[in-house]
């Protein structure tokens, strides 16, 4: 890999950035200072100072965000605010993108990687990643209409939803579980049983668990071990 690209792929720094510290002296490869930014590096084993601080390899990037109402989940849009566009600039650079979708008026979890292989994973239908969110529906919920629920409903195209688990909070808020991830499934779903879903947050994906500290909009890299869902 070129020293540049891995700078401005580990740090905040952009290519040009990188180029003026090279020239400024500030960047040595294994105790040798970098003269040139296309230098070849060994990404893997090198070791790679940028102002006497050794700058980390990291191959994919995984961040967790909080997503607000009103913004897409998409990696552009000409019209609509994207779950990119919460980002600081530095990440723009990192062909970042969504692990799966929420509806633009769907608040809370959303992964953003590039890890396309592990992404594709998560996703796979035949995987059966669980998805919990928090509801809030108009019209009282029955427990008939749990089991409904529960059990799998046909919607009003003929398909027939995967069994899920519903734990209420009262007769009209609770949470839903879901081990697939068709188009509105969960408002089509209420829909099917004469109601209709008003609120609408995402609090896991998998084992990660959205982070009560994160505000709407706001984000941060998922640890380590919440990492490890990518690689299972």
């Amino acid at each position: 890999m070129r020293l540049d690209k891995f700078l401005a792929n580990n740090t905040p720094l952009s290519r040009s950035e990188v180029s003026y510290q090279i020239k400024l002296g500030n960047v040595s490869v294994d105790g040798i200072k970098a003269t040139s930014a296309s230098q070849k590096i060994d990404e893997n084993n090198c070791n790679v100072l940028l102002g006497g601080r050794q700058v980390v390899f990291c191959k994919y990037v995984y961040l967790m965000l909080n997503k607000p109402a009103g913004v897409v989940s998409a990696t552009q849009d000409k019209k609509q605010k994207t779950v990119l566009d919460l980002l600081p600039s530095e990440y723009k650079k990192l062909n970042l993108f969504p692990c799966g979708r929420l509806d633009k008026d769907t608040l809370g979890l959303v992964i953003l990687t590039n890890d396309g292989q592990g992404a594709h994973k998560l996703l796979s239908p035949k995987n059966h990643v669980k998805k919990t969110y928090e509801f809030e529906c108009i019209e009282p919920i029955s427990q008939n209409n749990v089991n409904q629920l529960e059990q799998g409903i046909e919607l009003k195209d003929g398909y027939k939803t995967k069994p899920c688990e519903i734990v209420l909070k009262n007769d009209t808020q609770g949470q839903i579980t879901l081990f697939e991830g068709k188009y509105h499934e969960i408002k089509r779903m209420f829909g099917a049983i004469g109601n209709k879903i008003t609120f609408l947050k995402r609090i896991s994906f998998a084992s990660i668990v959205l982070d009560d500290c994160l505000n709407y909009g706001q984000f941060r890299p998922l640890t380590l071990t919440e990492q490890k869902v990518f690689e299972e």
